[in-house]
């Protein structure tokens, strides 16, 4: 059998997915799965080999390179296109792919449910992996599933293994991801967690990992490392791997590190840990807090942290 998976963005809906995408190739190894995704995310989900064939989509591409996208979707014929994302572009790219089952979200928007055969259904307000694995149901297979995404250990990085045997053994990893693609969803004071942290813990090595290079960095410390701007998505995806503890806003990176598996602690400040914290809320590795946005708050961050490290969590 041959699925099509249509999720181009964003990150941490990605990632979602493949909890999702990896549970159903953990059912049926031998379904094939190829992946419409966006240009900005294509590292990721090529580097896992999650997906037989990896299909981009240029967001800010013009006409041609549509035209090109349909052109590629439709050199297969489908048994099932999955439109997990539910808006007009991947409504379109649905209706255009070759498939007689093509199946889509309930809460779909923007038109999206004219391309589909049937949508999937799913209880109230829930997490947002639990609506996608619903998509499982379909085809007959299991939504009981772990929350992992083996995939994701196929991700190396050189020059990051260089990094971790040089700079950080003997000492605990910590990796810290301080943005967000919205900036409301951003926590204000991780900085001050930081500084806090690192003068409480001991052969504790804490990497800031991000975009944003323009947020201060005062932290004086030689167990500190600002990998800010120097990382790929890939780079973020290994390095995480390693961590003890990776603590994030809602993001992309918190949700590949809860889909590794490894202990995460996430920092909500406008949206709902129940429905966008790690996944599963009932790991005992997982653990959010919905936070005010006030510096009071420092103290409570780097002592759930410290606890998560110390207490066998990791």
């Amino acid at each position: 059998m041959r699925i099509l998976i249509v999720k181009p963005s964003s990150l941490g809906d990605i990632i979602h997915a493949m909890v999702v995408v990896s549970a159903l190739k953990l059912q049926y190894p031998d379904y094939i799965i190829d992946w419409v995704v966006g240009d900005r995310f294509f590292d990721i989900v090529h580097q896992s080999k999650i997906a037989s064939r990896v299909i981009i989509y240029e967001r800010h591409g013009r006409l041609l390179s549509i035209f090109r996208l349909i052109s590629e979707i439709r050199q297969e014929t489908y048994d099932y296109v999955f439109d997990m994302q539910g808006l007009a572009r991947s409504g379109l790219m649905t209706f255009f792919a070759k498939s007689s089952h093509k199946i889509g979200r309930k809460d779909s928007r923007e038109c999206a449910r004219l391309a589909y055969s049937k949508t999937v259904t799913y209880p109230g307000l829930v997490h947002a992996v639990d609506i996608l694995k619903e998509f499982l149901s379909i085809i007959g297979g299991s939504t009981e599933i772990s929350g992992l995404v083996k995939e994701l250990e196929n991700i190396h990085s050189p020059l990051l293994e260089k990094f971790l045997e040089i700079e950080i053994i003997p000492n605990r990893l910590v990796c810290v991801f301080s943005e967000s693609q919205r900036p409301e969803k951003e926590w204000s004071f991780f900085m001050p967690m930081i500084q806090n942290f690192l003068e409480q813990t001991e052969q504790t090595a804490v990497v800031l990992l991000g975009n944003k290079a323009f947020i201060n960095n005062d932290i004086k410390s030689p167990l500190f490392f600002d990998l800010r701007e120097k990382t790929s998505l890939g780079d973020i995806a290994f390095l995480i791997k390693y961590a003890q503890l990776v603590i994030a806003n809602d993001s992309g990176p918190l949700h590949i590190s809860a889909a590794l598996g490894r202990p995460t602690f996430g920092l909500f400040t406008t949206t709902d840990p129940s429905r966008f914290g790690p996944y599963p809320p009932n790991r005992n590795t997982n653990m959010a807090l919905r936070l005010n946005n006030v510096e009071s708050e420092v103290d409570m961050v780097v002592q759930t942290a410290i606890e998560m490290l110390e207490n066998g969590i990791c």
